[in-house]
């Protein structure tokens, strides 16, 4: 049995789910220096808290660019908003830029239009 050939490191990913299947959270390495966050389901006060750690662990100096992509997102709050606000502030020390995509999330583009902010504005 011949083995499978390991994916280089820039494409491997890890995976979370919550215990109540409200979050998923997929990172992915597409390129090298380069971090996709792939953020599916709810995001409230109570979940922010993983989306907090998983974005706080993935802005590190040898990182240009750390991608949220929260299109998938189906509700979410201001403790979401201050997650990404944390992750921008740290991505801004670390020296890398944090891309916003929340083109396929109602919920999210809703939130950004009644609290605008310039550091958040979503890239697509």
């Amino acid at each position: 049995m011949v083995p499978e050939p390991r994916p280089a490191d820039h494409e491997l990913a890890t995976a979370w789910v919550d215990a109540h299947g409200r979050l998923s959270i997929d990172v992915h390495h597409p390129r090298p220096r380069t971090v996709l966050v792939r953020v599916a389901g709810e995001i409230d006060l109570s979940t922010a808290r993983k989306l907090d750690e998983v974005l706080q662990s993935r802005v590190a100096p040898e990182i240009d660019e750390v991608i949220v992509d929260l299109g998938d997102i189906t509700f979410f709050s201001v403790a979401g908003l201050n997650s990404l606000m944390r992750a921008r502030l740290l991505a801004d020390t670390a020296g890398a830029r944090l891309t916003i995509d929340a083109e396929g999330s109602r919920a999210v583009r809703r939130l950004f239009a009644l609290l605008p902010t310039e550091s958040l504005s979503p890239a697509r």
